[in-house]
């Protein structure tokens, strides 16, 4: 079995086409960094964290105003946000505590290693199945093996492990805030108090110095996802909050490298504590000045990645091994091949890229396996620009340029 490092390196004849010079970078933004946040990396040298305030504004803005204005991809029929009421339990009544525990539950599986629509429909599933467990008062009694069961039945993982902070969970959910989570929120007015009311601190001296047991499983991203679940959908008032940090936002972000990094080598894990806590200071920033909602924010950047990014050839990973055989982390993935003449590529290609309002600042191929499988993220090479299907596409050898032969002319692309 290759090195963990080996796992998820792009090989060297991936592309035909040639990597392109990076773009000039531009001065960090005060308000976000004034110097260069330094990553804790036992590797020799320094690298550093860079955010590019120009491309943040260019970027952003026009997945904003796309998502405003209900342009594509955000008018397609298939672009969902997971709590889309076509993804909620049948049965759910919706607007109160019902409601609110079971998008709380939902946070459960909201921290990588399966797509957010997938389960919400499968917990949805488990709720029409047995309602009673996403009430605290009585999840508070049940006993583990038999939500690990169910949660094995329904396709989810983990069971071992979130069957017990269920329980856990709902104990305090209900001795603490009367088992229904839209009480935590009276009070409320900033993120830090709720940070304080819900984050885990125990035997974790957090920023407010508390040794304090919150509830299992919820560290700053889950306060931000639960926080934008019950805003979204105006059960509790809004306040301003960092959003949510998953894939998809650190997919849009590298790719059109919002954030760069000094001392890192392409193939190389790039995740780590310190750059997730420069893109929530990033989006909050973001929001704050050019006073959108985190919602808005977040819908415009996660939607994006979760309904294109995923079908365009470059960031395809095949499994030589199979589903079946998975071995966790040390899953062998391997890059999809790039084929310029494939008609089925050209197609995803033009149905995704092709399209895409951010198709002229996006650089980078960011797959979705490594991280859902491995916990890793990483730049895999240089996003090609593909002909439009139907097109001729060759390689002129003398200038290694793709060339696109149309009925009237030669357009290089």
């Amino acid at each position: 079995m290759p090195a963990q490092a080996e796992l998820f390196a792009p090989t060297a004849d991936m592309y035909v086409l040639p990597t392109p010079e990076p773009a000039e970078p531009a001065q960090p933004l005060e308000p976000i960094s004034p110097v260069p946040l330094k990553l804790v990396k036992p590797a020799p040298g320094e690298q550093h964290i860079i955010v590019h305030p120009e491309r943040v504004d260019e970027v952003l803005g026009k997945l904003v105003t796309a998502h405003a204005a209900n342009e594509f991809p955000y008018h397609l029929d298939t672009t969902r946000v997971p709590q889309d009421p076509r993804h909620m339990p049948e049965k759910l009544p919706l607007g109160d505590v019902e409601h609110a525990m079971f998008l709380w539950t939902v946070c459960y599986y909201m921290r990588g290693g399966i797509k957010s629509v997938d389960a919400f429909r499968r917990l949805a599933s488990m709720y029409d199945r047995e309602p009673g467990l996403f009430n605290a008062d009585e999840a508070r009694h049940a006993a583990p093996a038999h939500i690990a069961q169910l949660l094995k039945r329904h396709g989810l993982g983990f069971q071992d492990s979130i069957s017990k902070l269920w329980v856990t969970n709902a104990q305090r959910m209900q001795d603490r805030w009367d088992g229904n989570p839209l009480n935590i929120y009276k009070e409320v007015e900033t993120y830090d108090d709720a940070v304080a009311r819900i984050a885990n601190h125990k035997g974790k001296k957090r920023r407010h110095g508390q040794d304090y047991e919150g509830f299992i499983g919820f560290q700053e991203k889950m306060v931000s996802m639960i926080t934008y679940y019950l805003t979204q959908q105006n059960m509790v008032e809004y306040f301003d909050f960092p959003l949510p940090v998953d894939l998809h936002v650190l997919r849009v972000t590298l790719a059109n490298e919002m954030i760069t990094f000094d001392g890192y080598d392409e193939g190389e894990n790039l995740l780590s504590e310190e750059l997730l806590f420069a893109m929530r200071q990033l989006y909050h920033n973001y929001a704050v000045a050019n006073k959108v909602s985190t919602i808005d924010l977040c819908d415009s950047v996660w939607l994006l990645s979760e309904s294109l990014c995923g079908m365009q050839p470059g960031n395809i990973t095949l499994e030589p091994n199979g589903r079946k055989k998975r071995q966790g982390r040390s899953t062998l993935l391997i890059p999809g091949p790039i084929d310029f003449n494939n008609e089925t590529q050209r197609r995803d290609y033009d149905r995704s890229c092709g399209n895409c309002p951010i198709n002229d600042t996006c650089e980078w191929n960011i797959p979705s396996k490594p991280y859902y499988i491995g916990g890793v993220v990483y730049l895999r090479g240089r996003r090609a620009a593909f002909p439009k299907p139907g097109q001729l596409g060759f390689i002129d050898i003398k200038t290694d340029r793709l060339e696109v032969v149309t009925s009237e002319l030669n357009t290089a692309l």
